[in-house]
């Protein structure tokens, strides 16, 4: 893996400018308040890794493009490494000081907030956001002032791996073009979020070929092609020039620096520097650098002012619009934190502050560097004495916190922690303490998240036996490691064994502090294991301690379904529904309930609402196959049927219904392979099995191959 320094040594094609005689403004062709407005944040990526900001592993031409036609920040800054806090400093111009959401697990950004959506769509702005993986989806709040927030890419998580559906940025931005199509000589606002430098680092094969020994590159790579042609097709409509562009990340990614691979553990500037440029040729000119230390909660105020619009009395902020003309700008402390090991583990909190060329870090075993000399943070500074400044404006910026986190703060879902975990980010038990000592501090407590994260990479890659050791090991040295039993037992459930992952969840139980999460996957398994009752109680005391987890609401109609309970099956799955309205796996669920009770067109209502969201999932083909079929459309009802075989081949009871439908249209030779299948994938013991055994060799006598 190449590990590129941190700090800038050049940026190509770019003339560094420290002052200007005169502002760079051009001359106005467009109004400020006409301007259309893209603003594109790209998952995980490092400065270091775009050939404009010097880095020499990739040749980024396109976000090169913006660079010389823009203003390049050198020095940009996140409040948090990780994905939904990140969003919700830029989109809301406030740090979680403020709004509260400090981790992308447990908090939901308050309905009360106001977003930029809502600021620009209040000014006459139509507005979308296409966004590319699960951290964003709209239940946690970010969909707030958005005509079109497009979060629909499938189910959020798989069962097969400890990873969870991601959607391509090619997807992405074809969606994102789609909408732009229809807006006609409307002003807009379109937010896009390519999530393709994330981990795991896949990216398409001819960028895998290409950068084999880098794939992260690799990734980058294929993000900078993905936005050319977006980037194309402003120039081929005109709208390049009638936009404005904001360019960003929503963090780094530390690729081993400081012993982390990845992110959201510490704070370190490999995951906390972001790239930052603003293009708009209609309101200045571009080609320069400001070293001067910004962040995020910074874009906000600054695109208020090239649009001329008033800034909200909420924005923390301040614009840089000064900066951009070339004028002098007192420097303002940028606070930052990594608090997913404190709410989730009870490991010492990490909150900061940037100020006078310095950054600190308070721990337990406090840091101070001086970042003018030392940007890759090797040689700490830190004593009583140098750090006393730094310390008291961390406090003040602490005790003047308004804070929301009553709003904010909410239990999560298992889905979302499971879907959350699978990206390395942290969950587990809550109950934080007040006081912590060094050996609290994540660098003390490091070995133990390598550990977590290595067996998770054991698993994936196929070595489970030594993935249980090191999960076993983890409970052995803490045994209230939540995370620790929750990855022990999805590991023994993917690998067939249901009963060890129940045995492991109902230790983790009794072990941890209450866990909604932990108690939800323990009722999902009973339920597996049909021990519908006992999952019943388990899952009605997941939901008490936290009744916004939308799939422990369908799990429990899931539970109820399996007893007959048809009302409360249906009361559950709706409220799941009214929680998230693109949960597929509900509508998928409401459906087949429908078909329970004999009403194919209320079934088929539900199955297609569920395919609007995710068009692969087999097992909704499979009820809408059914529900045509009880409808009358037998040959509709083959070829939705085919649909899901061919998405999941395994599919017995697809493979049953394809079968029979066609040997009832008279096809018995094109039904036998299906019916084949079938038999092979059933136990002996299944009474339909020795039917369909029957059928088959009646089909063999008939038709001898």
């Amino acid at each position: 893996m190449n590990r590129r320094p941190g700090v800038f040594i050049r940026l190509l094609s770019l003339v560094v400018v420290a002052t200007l005689a005169s502002a760079p403004w051009a001359e106005a062709s467009i109004k400020p308040e006409r301007l259309n407005v893209l603003f594109i944040s790209v998952d995980t990526l490092r400065p270091d890794f775009l050939s404009c900001y010097g880095g020499k592993t990739v040749e980024t031409r396109n976000i090169d493009s913006l660079a010389k036609e823009g203003i390049v920040f050198t020095r940009a800054f996140a409040h948090n490494p990780l994905t939904l806090p990140s969003h919700v400093n830029m989109l809301t111009g406030t740090t979680p000081l403020a709004h509260g959401v400090h981790d992308n697990l447990g908090f939901r950004l308050s309905d009360g907030a106001l977003t930029l959506a809502e600021h620009l769509k209040a000014n006459g702005w139509r507005t979308a956001a296409v966004v590319g993986a699960f951290p964003l989806d709209s239940r946690f709040g970010l969909s707030q002032g958005f005509d079109l927030y497009d979060d629909w890419y499938g189910e959020k998580k798989t069962e097969a791996d400890f990873f969870f559906v991601e959607r391509k940025g090619e997807e992405v931005v074809r969606r994102a073009l789609a909408w732009l199509e229809g807006q006609g000589q409307s002003r807009w606002f379109l937010f896009l979020h390519l999530f393709d430098p994330h981990q795991p680092y896949l990216p398409p094969p001819a960028y895998q070929k290409r950068y084999a020994r880098n794939p992260y590159a690799g990734e980058v790579a294929y993000v900078d092609d993905c936005l050319g042609r977006l980037l194309e097709r402003l120039k081929e409509t005109g709208l390049a020039d009638k936009t404005l562009i904001i360019f960003t990340a929503d963090h780094g990614e530390a690729l081993g620096e400081h012993g982390e691979e990845s992110h959201g553990y510490f704070a370190y500037n490999c995951t906390l520097q972001v790239p930052l440029i603003f293009r708009a040729p209609a309101r200045f000119k571009g080609g320069r650098i400001i070293a001067a230390a910004v962040s995020h909660i910074d874009i906000f105020p600054t695109l208020c002012d090239l649009l001329g619009l008033a800034k909200p009395s909420s924005l923390e902020g301040r614009s840089l619009l000064p900066l951009i003309e070339s004028k002098k700008q007192a420097a303002a402390p940028i606070y930052f934190e990594s608090l997913a090991p404190f709410y989730n583990r009870n490991w010492a909190p990490l909150r900061g502050v940037i100020m006078n060329g310095h950054k600190y870090l308070d721990l337990p075993l406090a840091e101070l560097y001086d970042l003018q000399t030392d940007f890759k943070e090797e040689k700490n500074l830190h004593s009583a004495q140098a750090s006393a400044p730094y310390q008291k404006e961390l406090h003040a910026l602490l005790d003047g916190a308004v804070g929301q986190e009553r709003d904010a703060r909410r239990k999560t879902s298992r889905e979302e922690e499971q879907a959350l975990r699978s990206l390395g980010y942290l969950a587990g038990s809550g109950g934080q303490k007040k006081a912590f000592q060094a050996a609290d501090d994540l660098k003390t407590l490091l070995p133990l998240h390598l550990t977590l994260m290595e067996a998770a990479a054991l698993h994936n890659r196929g070595n489970s036996t030594e993935a249980v050791k090191r999960l076993e090991g983890l409970i052995q040295n803490r045994k209230n490691f939540t995370t620790a039993y929750e990855y022990l037992a999805n590991v023994y459930y993917q690998t067939g064994n249901l009963a060890k992952a129940v045995d492991t969840l109902e230790k983790g139980v009794a072990s941890c502090p209450p866990h909604s999460q932990m108690l939800g996957k323990l009722g999902i398994y009973l339920s597996e294991m049909g021990d519908q009752k006992k999952a019943i109680q388990v899952l009605e005391e997941a939901v008490a301690l936290d009744p916004y987890d939308a799939e422990l609401w369908n799990y429990l109609g899931v539970a109820y379904w399996k007893l007959n309970d048809l009302e409360k099956a249906e009361q559950y799955y709706q409220k799941s529904l009214a929680l998230d309205r693109n949960y597929a796996g509900a509508l998928n669920n409401l459906g087949s309930l429908y078909l329970s009770r004999q009403n194919p067109d209320k079934a088929l209502e539900f199955f297609d609402r569920s395919l609007q969201f995710d068009p692969n999932l087999a097992s909704v083909y499979n009820g809408k196959g059914t529900a045509l079929a009880m409808q009358g459309r037998l040959e509709e009802a083959v070829s939705v049927w085919k649909k899901a075989v061919a998405l999941e081949p395994g599919l017995a009871m697809a493979l049953y219904n394809l079968g029979l439908a066609l040997v009832r249209l008279n096809r018995p030779q094109e039904a036998l392979p299906f019916l084949e299948k079938y038999v092979e994938l059933v136990p002996a013991g299944d009474p339909d099995r020795a039917k369909i055994m029957r059928l088959i060799e009646s089909i063999k006598n008939k038709f001898p191959r």
